[in-house]
């Protein structure tokens, strides 16, 4: 369940950049260190529970769960980053121009099912949704990178402010570090059944 609200927090995060609304903004702040209290809760028990002298199996599934919290836990981060920016917009007057919103919408997208692939994968260990995650994630890699061409392109071409262009690369790097931790996940539930 705590993907669940990491992934529900990062969505209400990205509304907030399109239309600025402070009970969000604050929502998300709160739910973020619901996030993080919750992740040190369990990495304290894990913790405690390595020190019981496991056996080998039961060892790599306890350090694939910290693994797994870790990447909750900083998929939760990125919500915060992205509501700041937000905040950043909104305070600053600052906007995208149509194309570059289209861009972060696409991507938006496909960062909002690489999530909704992770939480089912996790809810129903599932490794048949593990296994497609890696792939949305490579896909998501190479919008970026192609994001960052056209942005290039825009700010030669005079049509993109300095001010938002950095507001829009930093939203770049966000959306693919979150795929980056779901991608982590995935290959943490893969690796459970396959050394």
């Amino acid at each position: 369940r705590l993907s669940r609200i990491a992934r529900e927090n990062l969505t209400t995060a990205l509304e907030t950049l399109e239309n600025h609304d402070g009970d969000k903004i604050a929502a998300v702040k709160q739910k973020e260190g619901v996030i993080n209290k919750v992740c040190d809760s369990v990495s304290e028990y894990l913790v405690e529970l390595c020190m019981h002298h496991l056996n080998d199996k039961d060892n790599e599934t306890v350090t694939s769960l910290l693994n797994t919290i870790s990447d909750i836990e900083r998929i939760g981060d990125y919500a915060t980053n992205f509501d700041e920016m937000a905040q950043e917009l909104h305070e600053a007057g600052l906007h995208f121009s149509e194309g570059a919103q289209k861009e972060l919408d696409i991507l938006g997208n496909a960062v909002q099912e690489i999530l909704r692939l992770t939480v089912e994968a996790l809810e129903k260990d599932s490794q048949s949704t593990a296994r497609r995650i890696e792939p949305l994630e490579e896909v998501i890699d190479d919008m970026v990178l192609l994001l960052k061409n056209r942005h290039t392109a825009r700010l030669c071409q005079g049509t993109c402010s300095i001010d938002s262009g950095l507001v829009f690369m930093d939203m770049l790097t966000y959306f693919e570090r979150t795929a980056d931790q779901c991608s982590s996940i995935a290959m943490l539930m893969l690796a459970k059944n396959n050394e």
